[in-house]
Formats: C-alpha cells, sequence, structure tokens
C-alpha cells in the first residue's frame, strides 16, 4: 500500500484549493493500492520560518514545525496542490517546505497539481526546482487546471472531463516512482 499525503498549498480560509484537493484525494484513491488523504496546510499554523539553523544542519525545533515534519514522515508519497500567487507558489506553501528536514522527504515520489490561469504551469515548474533540494522523485506526469475552465465564476471547482484520468495517472507513476526509491530510502 503506497499511503500519499495530498497538500493543499493555499492557507486562506476561502482557498478553492481543498475541493482540488480532495477530487485529487479521491482520484488517487482509484488505484490500486494507494490510501490517499488531504494533508491542510493550514491546520499547521506554522509561524514564518525563523529557524537558527536550516533544516540541512539540524531539525526544527517549533513544536508546529515538529508536528508538520512527524505528519509528512507518515507517508510514502506526496502530491502538492498549488495555486499561483506571483507567477510562483504561494509563501505559506514556501514556508512549509522550508520548514521540512531534508531526509523526511529524501527519495520519496512527488506528484503536482497547479491551477491558475497559466493552468499552474508556473507554480509547478517552481515547485519542481525547490523540490530538486531534497531528492525527491518528483514524476513527469502532472495535472494543470485553469482557472477560466476548470472552474465556475473562478470560484467553484468543476474540472473539464478530460482530467479525470490525469490524476491517476499521475498516481500511477507515483506509485512506480515510490517502489522504484523504496530501496534508497
Amino acid at each position: 500500500m503506497t499511503k500519499i499525503a495530498v497538500i493543499t498549498g493555499s492557507v486562506r480560509p476561502n482557498s478553492i484549493g481543498g475541493p482540488v484537493a480532495q477530487w485529487v484525494a479521491d482520484k488517487a484513491n482509484t488505484v490500486d493500492g494507494v490510501q490517499a488523504e488531504v494533508l491542510e496546510l493550514g491546520s499547521f499554523d506554522l509561524p514564518v520560518f525563523a529557524e537558527e539553523l536550516p533544516p540541512m544542519n539540524a531539525p526544527a525545533k517549533d513544536p508546529a514545525a515538529v508536528k508538520w515534519n512527524e505528519a509528512l514522515a507518515a507517508y510514502d508519497a506526496y502530491i502538492f496542490v498549488t495555486p499561483e500567487y506571483n507567477h510562483s507558489v504561494p509563501g505559506a506553501l514556501k514556508n512549509a517546505i522550508d520548514f521540512i528536514t531534508p531526509s523526511v522527504l529524501a527519495n520519496k515520489a512527488v506528484g503536482l497539481v497547479g491551477y491558475s490561469f497559466s493552468a499552474g504551469h508556473r507554480p509547478i515548474e517552481a515547485l519542481r526546482l525547490i523540490l530538486s533540494n531534497f531528492t525527491t522523485g518528483v514524476v513527469g506526469a502532472q495535472v494543470n487546471l485553469h482557472l477560466a475552465t476548470d472552474f465556475e465564476n473562478m470560484s467553484v471547482f468543476a474540472p473539464a472531463a478530460y482530467h479525470d484520468a490525469e490524476v491517476p495517472a499521475m498516481v500511477q507513476a507515483i506509485v512506480a516512482q515510490d517502489r522504484a526509491l523504496a530501496a534508497l530510502r
């Protein structure tokens, strides 16, 4: 069984990311041998990163960051669901990633889902760069959602039918990557 965390990238209370993440988890759970759960970034109430040392040198000490790392460590793989803020990822998501102890993500598979007026291409590319620091196995398959065509009035998630097969395809790539990387963990 591959246990996957579907991580919301926005902490805004009225974010449309929650329904997107739930849709991703539901689609992921249709793949045999997968258990996907939504992990709400906002529920960790992470402060702005201000540790004495970067996580590369020492695990974070802040209690919220410790809980964040413990929650992530319970999963075999991850799917980040992110909106686009200023041609990149939301500050809260980048901040949360800054708190991650590298060994938590090392040699684990990652999938990416983005949504914006650029169909999430820019935040996904930003995440690929950020996550390369963790020696993750970011899969090539991704899901790109456009605010104009996959959301009614840019606020209610209503994905086009052609997206239905994209999440399972990405998850199958994640499972394959997870199996390949398991020996390195």
